[in-house]
């Protein structure tokens, strides 16, 4: 880099830090931002899961096996009764105002029927608008009925004079034996955080890459901006983003020693691996805010372009919905967001512990989106020489 450059660089770098002093939203953008993320995120999820969420019982049995059942169902992990209700309208309506998840229905004469093999139905409901509170209660209250008749059923076989180490057998003739691999705690923290957080660290990165080279169009500004790089837009985009790359990376690397360090996710190969996808991360987020404001060298446009990416970057991973279920063509675009290479990184490096080799590929096309902004470089500069930037 001949000396030129170099000093190109520096009077770029010492007005934009001028510029980041004196307008509050890009330390806000970056910092503020993710430091609410980290502080919200890491608190809201510290549990894991959530636990002991609000239902309902109808037991319009009231017997002496009912009230069992509902005692056995307040020990388990994910439901809370709340209330006892006497009309099934009245729960009804408790579910449809969100203030129960479920409710379970006991019907009249339960265990008169149990107890004469009329085969009585246990009832419940449960709001799956709440997918997440509606899938565990109903986890929990399935496995209490499923536990309540192998009990039942183990009574009567015992009573009939069946042996204990036969009544195993038939109660459960196949036994379950479950591993999950990767996060055997089942914390939703561990699958979401580890995207969530990394796609809010790129979206930012996005949005203030397309925000800082836009405002110098919108105001005008970016004549003098290329004048005080030499008019070189090369020297003038390092100079201008490089208190952000620096800015990013740290919090980046502050995320990753929160998630993996402080939270203690599972991390099954060096964190340095983590280190190095976090930071390429960053780069190809700041690659494609230049591409999307070289593109459309329109500040709102560019913000609005970078913003949509972004937020569709946490389905394109593939952390909340499989890419292999999506349509051909929606699963071959996937590759054109970082967050998809990120998030197979992640998998490979930190949960499977993979050899390095098998994530090479994934970090030389993050390096690779670097290469973007070529394609929009004399457009770029044209725009920042001739300030054509729309009025209305």
């Amino acid at each position: 880099m001949s000396n030129n450059i170099f000093f190109a660089i520096q009077r770029t770098l010492k007005r934009e830090l001028k510029r980041m002093v004196s307008r509050p939203i890009y330390l806000l953008g970056s910092v503020g931002v993710m430091a609410f993320c980290y502080i919200f995120f890491l608190s809201f999820m510290n549990e894991g899961q959530p636990q002991k969420m609000p239902i309902a019982v109808v037991d319009l049995d009231n017997s002496s096996f009912s009230r069992q059942f509902v005692r056995n169902l307040q020990t388990t992990q994910h439901v809370n009764i709340v209330e006892h209700i006497f009309t099934f309208k009245e729960a009804r309506e408790q579910m449809q105002r969100g203030e129960i998840y479920a409710f379970v229905f006991i019907e009249h004469d339960f265990y008169k029927k149990l107890a004469t093999n009329r085969r009585p139905n246990m009832t419940f409901y449960v709001n799956n608008a709440f997918l997440v509170a509606g899938s565990l209660s109903a986890k929990d209250i399935s496995y209490m009925c499923l536990i309540t008749a192998g009990g039942i059923q183990r009574q009567v076989l015992r009573a009939k004079g069946v042996a204990d180490s036969q009544i195993v057998g038939i109660v459960q003739p196949i036994a379950v034996d479950m591993h999950s691999i990767g996060n055997p705690w089942i914390n939703y923290g561990t699958y979401l955080l580890n995207v969530l957080l990394p796609t809010m660290l790129h979206l930012m990165t996005l949005m203030l890459t397309a925000f800082c080279i836009g405002v110098e169009l919108k105001e005008r500004t970016s004549k003098e901006w290329l004048e005080n790089a030499d008019n070189s837009m090369f020297a003038g985009l390092v100079g201008k983003l490089l208190p952000y790359t620096f800015i990013f990376i740290i919090l980046g690397i502050i995320g990753n020693l929160l998630l993996y360090k402080f939270m203690h996710f599972p991390l099954n190969s060096s964190i340095g691996w983590m280190f190095l996808a976090t930071c390429l991360l960053v780069l190809s987020g700041q690659a494609l805010g230049i591409f999307f404001i070289g593109l459309l060298p329109v500040l709102r446009d560019g913000i609005t372009v970078a913003g949509i990416f972004g937020t569709l970057s946490v389905t394109a991973a593939g952390a909340t919905f499989p890419v292999e279920q999506l349509p051909y063509f929606i699963r071959e675009l996937t590759l054109a967001f970082p967050m998809r290479h990120y998030f197979l990184i992640y998998v490979n490096q930190a949960l499977n512990g993979v050899d390095v080799s098998h994530s090479l590929t994934k970090f030389i096309i993050l390096l690779s989106f670097n290469l973007l902004p070529l394609f929009v470089y004399r457009r770029l500069k044209s725009a920042a020489i001739n300030m054509n930037y729309p009025t209305k």
